[in-house]
C-alpha cells in the first residue's frame, strides 16, 4: 500500500482519537462512561470535553470529503504518487486541527480547517 493509501487509514481512525479524548473527560466528569446514555453524557461536557466531543464529529465530516475527493482521483486514474504530497499535509493539517479545537485555539484550527480543504482541492483538482 502506498503512502497516499495509508492516509485514508489514518483519516478513519481520526475520529477515535478524538473520541478516547472525549471520553476521558467523561470518565473525569462522572468517573465512568455512561452505556446507556454515552450522547446524555457527551451533551453534558464542557471545556475541552466537549470540545474533544466536537472535533470527533467534524473529523467525521471531514473524512467524507477527503474520502469523495481521493477517491474520485485514484478512480479517474489520477497516479497516486500525485496526490501524495496533499494528501499526507491534509493528514498534518487534520491532526492540527483536533488538537487546537480541544486546546481551543481558534485561529489555529480555522487556518487548519482551511489547509485541509485545500488539500481536498488540489487532489480532486487532479481529475480535472
Amino acid at each position: 500500500m502506498t503512502y497516499p493509501f495509508w492516509t485514508i487509514l489514518v483519516a478513519a481512525f481520526l475520529p477515535y482519537v478524538w473520541a478516547t479524548t472525549a471520553m476521558l473527560y467523561k470518565i473525569k466528569m462522572d468517573g465512568k462512561i455512561d452505556l446507556k446514555s454515552p450522547r446524555d453524557q457527551a451533551l453534558r461536557l464542557e471545556g475541552a470535553g466537549k470540545r474533544a466531543n466536537a472535533a470527533q464529529s467534524n473529523a467525521w465530516e471531514a473524512l467524507a470529503v477527503y474520502t469523495a475527493c481521493f477517491l474520485s482521483a485514484v478512480a479517474a486514474g489520477v497516479d497516486p504518487a500525485q496526490v501524495a504530497l496533499p494528501a499526507m499535509v491534509w493528514v498534518a493539517f487534520r491532526l492540527s486541527h483536533g488538537i487546537s479545537y480541544i486546546a481551543d485555539i481558534a485561529p489555529l484550527r480555522m487556518f487548519s480547517f482551511v489547509g485541509g480543504m485545500v488539500c481536498n482541492l488540489i487532489i480532486i483538482g487532479k481529475v480535472f
